[in-house]
């Protein structure tokens, strides 16, 4: 081989080498680390107690829970067959008038059956059946997949989503939230990739399609050396940031809160909207929705006395007695 051509191969990889390692030691000396996940825990006895839905990605197992969230907060939960979860004092907990759709806030992560905000309002309407059909990590998508069995199986007066700022990347499963998902729902507890082998999440690209469903084994990985490069770490980082869509997410969540208000209308049913927590986005969401009934129920995820700090972020007993008041008056509105 002629000098040249060896001094040609020389500098073909060489200059890439140093260029990847002066990016990998700048961005070491900016405090940029490789991939480290803050793990949360989620230990429930017996086991199982959330599995993988070939549909909503994620279901209730039937059974009656005590679930241990990273090592110090535990509360007991009663899974319903219909993947809803116990109102006490529900007397036809099969054929509800009330519906409360929605995520893990609804659900009442980290609460009791009892101190969950959709028993504290049954006791406080012991004439009407409510039913808690939130479920952790569903977006409004899963949400209109619900209300349309719903409507083929019972008859209902009311139907209320409890909506989040959470649930724009759901919608549409953005990259961030795909990682969050796999590797954060991912190593919550030894058990999670046997539960959810069978799992296909729903998602919406554009407002005319129709729900999409992607695996659980293919909905997100780590790039190659992430782990273990801060430079890795960072482009993927990037590449996940920049690939979010914010207007287009909002676009899609007003598309599928119409829909379930279309099909509540065709059915005679009442629907409303709980934003529980308000932002610049849910603001501008709102105002896309100008006809539908809205509730701001203005909950503070920062206020340490109405969570489950230090172990997580959701609303406490405490905080479920706030947002059981702010409905409650809105709730009678709602079906008068």
């Amino acid at each position: 081989m002629r000098k040249g051509t060896k001094a040609w191969l020389r500098n073909l990889l060489y200059y890439p080498i140093m260029a990847f390692c002066c990016l990998e030691i700048a961005l070491r000396i900016l405090g940029y680390e490789s991939f480290q996940n803050e793990d949360y825990s989620v230990k429930s006895s017996p086991e199982n107690a959330f599995v993988g839905d070939a549909t909503l990605g994620i279901r209730l197992n039937a059974g009656e829970y005590r679930t241990t969230v990273n090592g110090g907060l535990t509360f007991g939960a009663t899974h319903l067959a219909t993947n809803s979860r116990l109102v006490v004092g529900n007397a036809k907990p099969d054929s509800s008038d009330v519906v409360f759709l929605g995520c893990s806030f609804t659900y009442g992560f980290g609460v009791n059956d009892g101190e969950n905000f959709t028993s504290l309002l049954q006791n406080k309407f012991p004439k009407w059946n409510f039913q808690n059909a939130g479920v952790i990590g569903y977006g409004s998508v899963q949400s209109l997949l619900q209300l349309r069995e719903l409507v083929e199986k019972q008859p209902l007066e009311a139907v209320v989503l409890n909506f989040s700022s959470f649930h724009f990347m759901r919608n549409t499963l953005s990259p961030q939230y795909r990682a969050n998902l796999k590797i954060g729902y991912g190593r919550s507890s030894t058990n999670v990739e046997n539960q959810m082998n069978e799992a296909k999440f729903p998602f919406k690209m554009a407002c005319g399609n129709e729900i999409q469903q992607v695996s659980w084994s293919e909905i997100y990985e780590n790039w190659w050396g992430r782990e273990w490069l801060a430079s890795v770490n960072w482009w993927q980082t990037s590449y996940d940031y920049f690939q979010e869509d914010l207007p287009k997410q909002i676009e899609i969540t007003a598309c599928i809160l119409n829909e379930m208000n279309t099909i509540c209308q065709e059915n005679n049913i009442r629907f409303g909207i709980a934003c529980l927590d308000s932002t610049p986005e849910t603001d501008l969401l709102k105002s896309k929705l100008a006809e539908l009934n809205w509730l701001d129920v203005g909950f503070d995820f920062t206020n340490e006395k109405l969570t489950n700090h230090p172990f997580d972020s959701h609303p406490n007993g405490l905080g479920h007695r706030q947002i059981a008041g702010k409905i409650e008056p809105f709730l009678i509105e709602l079906i008068r």
